[in-house]
């Protein structure tokens, strides 16, 4: 259930997208924002730390007007540290259940961070992350509409690892009520052919059923589909053939090749999806 999110910041040209993105977490039952921006303070003295701290959070409370006037709580959080590690440290620390962010095409963003560390938050961040693509975000005129229509179409893809029982259980634990229509969906690989190709259809239909089974006895409309394909290009024509608000999945695989193939399928759902996207470690 999704109560308490953190939503950091860099003040950058992009933040008035993201904190209107932002004012459409009502929707997904959030009362609760941990609005923050990491203050690097290497290298500072005390004195210019604590003024840098002060002017920071004038600037936030000034942001925050934004999400208290969509009837959301605000806490405002200025620490000092390395990004990530303090990005991580917090949201532990306030028991968030997820980190808001913006995403653009060349990579995530967040507050602060780039390169490695944005890659680190993808891969490590305690809580599920919820995403858009900034450009998305630009193109509407009220942002927090992509939140609004989230559950109206919402795309699950699945290995059937640990990490995509948790998206499942997350998708279960929003809202009564909030996902109208579920695509349950997995890729098969396409390089299985006769026999293996059989076995792998009818396991992967035999578990998706179940994962439907349980999607209905909480009142969604749920579908099952298996595709054949490469799972990135796979998932993104489904997203597109249904036109999904959506995206719920997992960001770890069953073992190290797996891994790998879901943290690559991540990056490709946030450099690309056409909706918000959640990913659940």
């Amino acid at each position: 259930m999704l109560r308490t999110v953190m939503l950091p910041t860099d003040f950058s040209d992009d933040c008035e997208s993201i904190l209107g993105f932002a004012s459409g977490l009502p929707a997904l039952g959030v009362k609760v924002v941990v609005l923050t921006h990491v203050v690097e303070a290497s290298g500072m003295e005390g004195p210019i730390i604590a003024e840098k701290v002060d002017e920071v959070r004038d600037r936030l409370r000034t942001s925050a007007a934004v999400l208290e006037a969509a009837g959301l709580k605000v806490e405002v959080r200025v620490p000092t540290g390395d990004p990530f590690d303090t990005i991580v440290a917090l949201a532990t620390e306030a028991g968030v259940d997820a980190i808001v962010c913006g995403s653009h095409a060349k990579g995530l963003m967040t507050q602060l961070v780039a390169g490695s560390v944005s890659e680190r938050l993808l891969r490590d961040a305690p809580v599920p992350m919820l995403l858009a693509r900034f450009d998305l975000l630009k193109n509407q005129g009220d942002p927090g509409s992509l939140l609004k229509r989230f559950g109206e179409k919402v795309l699950m893809p699945t290995d059937f690892s640990l990490s995509a029982s948790h998206a499942f259980t997350s998708a279960m634990e929003l809202p009564k009520g909030l996902i109208k229509t579920l695509y349950l969906m997995h890729a098969v690989d396409p390089g299985l052919t006769g026999e293996k190709l059989r076995r792998a259809e009818e396991g992967a239909e035999f578990h998706l059923k179940n994962l439907q089974a349980m999607a209905q006895q909480q009142g969604i409309s749920a579908s099952v589909v298996v595709r054949r394909g490469e799972p990135q290009r796979a998932i993104l024509e489904e997203l597109d053939e249904r036109r999904a608000t959506g995206v719920i999945t997992g960001t770890r695989g069953r073992n190290a090749i797996q891994e790998a193939l879901m943290g690559s399928v991540s990056m490709t759902l946030l450099r690309q999806a056409s909706c918000p996207v959640m990913i659940v470690p």
